[in-house]
């Protein structure tokens, strides 16, 4: 962890409460029938943590996963690292998988879902995660009856992706920006829109090159939460783009968010991103700490 990082991590440190302090890169937190998901991409399976306890829902050699979504009886897991989507069934057993879509293109290497709440899934499709790299990344939308078409391109390094209501926000990482886009009827969307650009509203923390917005979902005060990846922080956006404030968490690569019933916010992240192990933890950020304060700027 680089020394700016890791001053920024310890204003919050001592007010977190650890669910998951040996979780293997841990991305992608799910709650869902009382139980918090997610998805550990380093040990190639996913978790679920409930009661104090942590259990081992699925694992697949190669998979890398990183997003879970509800489809319908049970889970769709992406896998990052072996290109696909696996369904998995209530019991927990693979029920479909999908290496392309409809048109026959492969997938490059899935990242985020959000489920829509009528059946079906957005997923983001990256592609490499280089700023001199082509671009390439994607959107795509699982239907309810398992149809898999792309619905945005041209997009550098899509990650994070999050369903609110008939709007979709996507992060777009190494642009260092979050997009809108209005959702059509038939699963399609609208024109691009540009919600925030983080350049102009807040100045990178730590020297990571490659830092940018990862997952994000809206709270229950309706602000919409952004990670920051490789800067250990999120950062809370008003309904306008602005910034509002800026939240820090112990582990620098912070990948993704998800809100608990009672309003407290579970991020996952992970302390390296290059050399195995890839160590990360479970965190749990209470309410208190997400209310009005310094925008850290």
């Amino acid at each position: 962890m680089r020394a700016s990082l890791a001053a920024l991590a310890l204003l919050g440190v001592a007010h977190a409460e650890i669910i998951d302090a040996n979780a293997d890169y841990p991305e992608g937190p799910l709650w869902r029938e009382g139980k918090l998901y997610y998805a550990e991409m380093g040990a190639d399976r996913v978790a679920s943590f409930s009661d104090g306890r942590k259990a081992i829902v699925w694992r697949e050699r190669g998979c890398g996963p990183t997003s879970l979504a509800p489809w319908g009886d049970g889970l769709l897991v992406l896998c990052h690292r072996a290109p696909g989507l696996v369904a998995l069934n209530a019991t927990g057993a693979v029920a479909r998988r999908w290496r392309d879509d409809t048109n026959g293109t492969p997938l490059q290497n899935p990242n985020d879902s959000s489920a829509d709440g009528k059946g079906g899934v957005y997923i983001t499709d990256p592609g490499v995660f280089s700023a001199s790299a082509r671009v390439t990344g994607a959107v795509l939308y699982l239907s309810r009856e398992g149809s898999l078409r792309r619905v945005a391109q041209h997009l550098r390094y899509p990650n994070g992706v999050y369903v609110d209501g008939d709007t979709l926000y996507v992060s777009e990482h190494l642009h260092r920006r979050v997009l809108r886009y209005a959702i059509e009827a038939d699963g399609s969307l609208g024109p691009k829109q540009i919600f925030a650009d983080l350049n102009s509203l807040t100045r990178p923390v730590g020297d990571y090159p490659e830092a940018g917005p990862d997952g994000l979902e809206r709270g229950p005060d309706g602000d919409l939460y952004v990670c920051l990846y490789g800067e250990g922080r999120v950062v809370r956006l008003g309904p306008d783009g602005r910034l509002v404030k800026s939240i820090p968490v112990a582990t620098p690569y912070l990948t993704n968010i998800a809100f608990g019933p009672d309003g407290s916010a579970f991020v996952t992240g992970a302390f390296e991103n290059l050399a195995p192990p890839l160590r990360g933890q479970v965190e749990r950020v209470a309410p208190a700490r997400l209310q009005i304060g310094p925008a850290n700027r």
